[in-house]
């Protein structure tokens, strides 16, 4: 009698192992899983439920993901899905991210899927009318609802709010603290906007972020001499013209007045005799025109 209460308690311990044998048991999700879901039928339950016990983010994905997430909008149709498309090139890209992060964390109940443009085929992004960089759609099993507003929280908010009908929630953190924490980013978003030149904000990081900006402004600099080149080549052909004809007349005036000098001298040369004649000649009437005004002055003193 002594030892029936430790079989008592024996039994139960083992009556509770049986118990809890016979029911499935699952295992905590992984990332992926928790927002695509997995056979099985541990999953077989609402995956959106299962997201609301597991609080995962953002999900970054590729094609298999995308259609793994499009089945789910299928078999649920009250659920919707959340695809962000960016680009890492892009820096518009890099601004929406983190408040596709927050949306997740407002918005719990909607799976949030992130695919880069370099994991997708075209085909399938020209499939869902991305032809630019980011863009933001809302889908479920009949409509797909792309954002168009401007890239502000308050904005995204109201965009989620209209079209799924869900309120934000307020775990793991409230309205007002994420609107506080986009505050910065808001205005870094209106600063990019008002500068659209990357190269103008932080010139030192052209070549090491955006290595298609500096593609592109190397073949518009390129273009820009491909037109200007010939104009500027018209201009200094003339230019170089019109100098050597001026070099041309001033060497030819050049050379006209140094033969008049040679004939002058030639001449001075062949006929030295006219030359010293001429000489005398020009002091005789010199000399007679001197005599000839002081005869005149003594004649009229004497008179």
């Amino acid at each position: 009698m002594a030892w029936s209460p430790r079989c008592a308690a024996l039994v139960l311990l083992i009556a509770s192992i049986d118990l809890a044998a016979g029911f499935a048991v699952c295992p905590v999700p992984s990332v992926g899983d928790s927002i695509l879901g997995r056979p099985g039928s541990c999953w077989g339950l609402d995956p959106m439920a299962m997201l609301g016990r597991y609080q995962i983010g953002v999900v970054k994905g590729d094609e298999s993901a995308l259609q793994r997430a499009l089945s789910i909008v299928q078999r649920n149709k009250e659920g919707y899905v959340a695809l962000l498309f960016y680009a890492s090139w892009c820096p518009f890209s890099k601004i929406c991210r983190p408040n596709f992060q927050m949306l997740s964390d407002l918005f719990p109940a909607i799976p949030h899927l992130a695919i880069e443009e370099s994991v997708i085929r075209p085909s399938i992004l020209s499939r869902y009318g991305v032809h630019g960089f980011p863009t933001l759609l809302l889908l479920n099993s009949t409509i797909r609802v792309r954002y168009r507003g401007p890239r502000t929280m308050s904005s995204l908010v109201s965009f989620y709010n209209h079209v799924t009908g869900f309120d934000p929630s307020a775990k793991p953190i409230t309205l007002d603290e994420i609107m506080d924490s986009a505050n910065d980013t808001e205005h870094k978003e209106e600063m990019q906007e008002n500068c659209p030149f990357s190269w103008a904000r932080s010139p030192e990081k052209l070549l090491q972020q955006d290595d298609y900006l500096a593609l592109a402004s190397c073949f518009l600099l390129m273009r820009l001499l491909h037109l200007l080149l010939p104009g500027l080549s018209a201009c200094f052909q003339r230019a170089w013209r019109r100098q050597m004809r001026y070099a041309r007349l001033q060497y030819f005036w050049t050379c006209i007045q140094a033969y008049a000098e040679q004939a002058k001298q030639g001449v001075g040369r062949l006929y030295p005799c006219k030359q010293r004649n001429l000489q005398e000649g020009a002091m005789n009437a010199r000399a007679w025109a001197s005599q000839s005004l002081a005869s005149v002055s003594l004649g009229e003193t004497s008179s």
